[in-house]
């Protein structure tokens, strides 16, 4: 991943793996240019990979549409895998997951297992089915998933592990996970992960009653998500700081970092983040004896567009 650059390093690297698929000729043949039609669908994906970054999904479906209409036009699977796999994800991101299932199991059906992106589709299948709280089927996949991989993704699989564990009610196995994740997540270009295995520790280490670790962990994955401009999750490690506070009986201090992430959702356009951040306001608001901006920020709350 580029470091400063909201681009998803998965997704970067299939872009890789599409780049590179084809140059190679047969066996003692020279090396091959890619052709202009698979040099424009890249250019698509990499697009519609920067649009979802952005927040501009319905702009990233649209490129990533017209890459698979292209690589689906000279019949290569492993572009129109690429394709089907960028746009399940952002499907699943803006919580359309009947799209995104059916975008997957297309992928699927092309791979047939022998694919070196199948490790990559088995954890996006994963993710959906995570989303759709099917929690023992994403587990299983997402094992598949980190089974396949053997190289610089085993630390964002065993993150995918943890999270699901952790929705399961088995924190000491998701901390295990989280864990081997957080050593496996070093050096530059994995530093989005690694905070990904941070807020990860410190939600389990909240579970757990302690809060100072977890306000640490929240800390170190704030620092590396700005860093990395990864607003989103920039919001939650906010909504993570902010749970800790609770834990401390600092409503003042909660209400700050709840303040905060609010913020953060509001400039992105994320309104269902948004909506959720509101509601945590007005409780607290209220509970801290301002019932006055929790009716404000409740009416502000409905104004919010419906996706």
């Amino acid at each position: 991943m580029i470091r400063g650059k909201s681009i998803e390093p998965a997704l970067a690297a299939l872009l890789v793996a599409l780049s590179l698929a084809g140059l190679a000729g047969c066996a003692g043949k020279s090396a091959r240019a890619l052709s202009p039609v698979r040099l424009e669908a890249i250019a698509h994906n990499k697009r519609g990979i920067q649009e979802e970054a952005l927040g501009r999904r319905e702009l990233a479906l649209t490129e990533f549409s017209e890459a698979l209409r292209l690589q689906s036009s000279i019949e290569n699977h492993q572009g129109m895998i690429v394709s089907l796999i960028n746009l399940a994800r952002t499907q699943r991101m803006m919580g359309n997951l009947p799209a995104a299932r059916g975008a997957i199991e297309r992928a699927a059906a092309l791979t047939q297992g022998a694919s070196e992106l199948a490790g990559e589709l088995y954890f996006e299948k994963a993710k959906i089915l995570l989303a759709a709280g099917e929690l023992d089927s994403a587990r299983q996949w997402a094992l598949r998933a980190q089974a396949e991989e053997k190289g610089g993704e085993l630390g964002r699989r065993a993150n995918l592990v943890a999270a699901i564990l952790l929705r399961q009610g088995m924190p000491e196995r998701a901390a295990e996970q989280a864990e081997k994740a957080l050593k496996l997540n070093k050096g530059e270009a994995l530093a989005g992960e690694a905070a990904n295995s941070l807020r990860l520790l410190g939600e389990i280490h909240l579970l757990q009653g302690m809060s100072d670790r977890a306000a640490d962990c929240y800390r170190e994955a704030l620092s590396l998500d700005k860093e990395l401009s990864f607003g989103g999750k920039i919001a939650a490690d906010l909504r993570g700081l902010g749970g800790a506070q609770l834990k401390k009986s600092d409503l003042p201090g909660a209400i700050g970092f709840y303040r905060r992430a609010l913020e953060v959702s509001l400039s992105r356009g994320d309104a269902g983040p948004a909506s959720a951040d509101m509601v945590k306001l007005a409780e607290l608001l209220r509970a801290s004896g301002d019932p006055d901006a929790a009716d404000k920020l409740d009416a502000e709350r409905k104004k919010l567009p419906v996706k």
